[in-house]
């Protein structure tokens, strides 16, 4: 993902930014006519934030992004714009950072015409704020800021793809076909793995379709509200392992635990 430090909405050189504001997000926007879009953008916004936090037992705990808080989304007039004020490349349509100066506030930019905004990329990158405070909060010191706590890739990815339906049927066909062939990533490696470093193709869209299976798996099977005890107690300094025990206690109790459930639970071979 490519990252950008802006501290200020004229930093994004629109030429005169006009803002609307919801519960945890501001959208900015520029000419008039984008008006109608930006409503667009903040209602689906608000939409996915208490979904997606509903989902993965978010919102009954803590409440961000209110107030001086809120999320920020700029939404450029079109490619031309968005490329000549952010100098991102042609093939990127929208990214997510966090401001480095500010680092509570967090930034998401695209251009109005991205067809897959909406139901793709939005609820996406909203998932990845979401994980990021649920999981590794930044911290204040008297040395400044603190690094996060590494959140595990592929938990990462899993929910950052529960809200793109349209991926649940391909995720699904192909593990079920890898998983009946012995073919599935070893969780030993699988959990591990960051496959942001990975080149070939086939091996990332593997990886990214069994974060999603694994993560429906542990929702769907157990309920968001142990799901979101698992999140915490990683985020209170649990190893994976001390997580799965504390949160699925006798259900799940190591690594090749949940790798032999999730196997079952992909129609592979019965344990």
């Amino acid at each position: 993902m490519v990252l950008m430090m802006l501290n200020s909405p004229a930093q994004a050189q629109e030429s005169e930014w006009q803002e609307i504001k919801g519960h945890h997000f501001v959208v900015y926007y520029g000419p008039s006519e984008d008006l109608e879009a930006a409503r667009q953008v903040l209602r689906k916004a608000e939409e996915y934030y208490r979904k997606i936090g509903d989902q993965i037992g978010y919102t009954r705990y803590l409440n961000f992004w209110t107030w001086d808080e809120r999320v920020r989304i700029f939404m450029f007039h079109d490619q031309e714009s968005f490329i000549h004020g952010t100098g991102q490349p042609v093939w990127i349509a929208g990214y997510v950072d966090r401001d480095a100066q500010l680092f509570e506030s967090y930034t998401i930019m695209t251009y109005k015409q991205e067809e897959n905004f909406y139901d793709g990329l939005l609820p996406h990158e909203i998932s990845h704020l979401i994980m990021r405070d649920f999981i590794s909060p930044p911290q204040k010191s008297q040395y400044g800021r603190t690094p996060d706590r590494p959140i595990p890739v592929w938990l990462d990815e899993g929910v950052a793809q529960l809200q793109e339906t349209y991926k649940y049927e391909i995720a699904e066909d192909m593990m079920r076909v890898l998983v009946h062939k012995g073919q599935h990533i070893p969780f030993e490696m699988f959990v591990r793995w960051d496959i942001r470093t990975e080149k070939e193709p086939v091996k990332i869209k593997a990886f990214y379709a069994q974060s999603l299976m694994v993560v429906r798996f542990l929702i769907n099977t157990y309920g968001s509200s142990v799901f979101g005890r698992f999140c915490r107690s990683l985020r209170d300094g649990k190893t994976l392992e001390e997580a799965l025990r504390s949160a699925y206690s006798n259900r799940i109790l190591s690594v090749p635990e949940l790798e032999k459930k999730w196997i079952q639970f992909m129609g592979g071979r019965s344990f």
